[in-house]
């Protein structure tokens, strides 16, 4: 290779990558055409909604047809945020996401709950260890997967 085609660090000018990175890989695995959610889909790809913040959150279902409002819970102690959808569809089956950064009810561990128009209720959680339920859930609970290392 002559000079500047070893891959440009320096002051050496590299070709440019034909290689265009998707920022939104993981969105657009998570969320099927047209903005629907399926249990598999949830399932396969639930780490998504950890660890974001419900305008994050609310920004990633804006890209795909989705118009919400963020609003504070209607439980009188809680801390959670509700992404409220305000144009549900057949394509668009979201009709609220709740983000909890934990509460005494749960062990205090944050979770992420997805409301469907076809009567899913997914909610992730992020520690499994630490959650509690009072046995009254209608929501189907997943936990993280594990990381190969652990």
């Amino acid at each position: 290779m002559g000079a500047g085609q070893h891959g440009g660090f320096g002051n050496t000018k590299g070709r440019k990558s034909l290689l265009k990175l998707n920022l939104q890989f993981f969105a657009s695995k998570v969320f099927e055409a047209g903005g629907y959610l399926s249990e598999k889909s949830f399932e396969g790809h639930r780490e998504f909604f950890l660890g974001k913040s419900p305008e994050r959150i609310a920004k990633e279902m804006e890209k795909y047809g989705y118009k919400v409002k963020i609003e504070d819970s209607r439980h009188k102690f809680s801390k959670a945020k509700r992404i409220v959808v305000l144009n549900p569809s057949k394509e668009r089956n979201i009709s609220v996401v709740q983000v909890s950064p934990g509460s005494h009810r749960h062990g205090d561990t944050a979770y992420i709950k997805v409301s469907t128009t076809n009567g899913g209720k997914y909610k992730i959680v992020s520690k499994k260890d630490s959650y509690t339920s009072d046995g009254q859930e209608k929501a189907k609970i997943y936990f993280p997967r594990r990381k190969k290392n652990d």
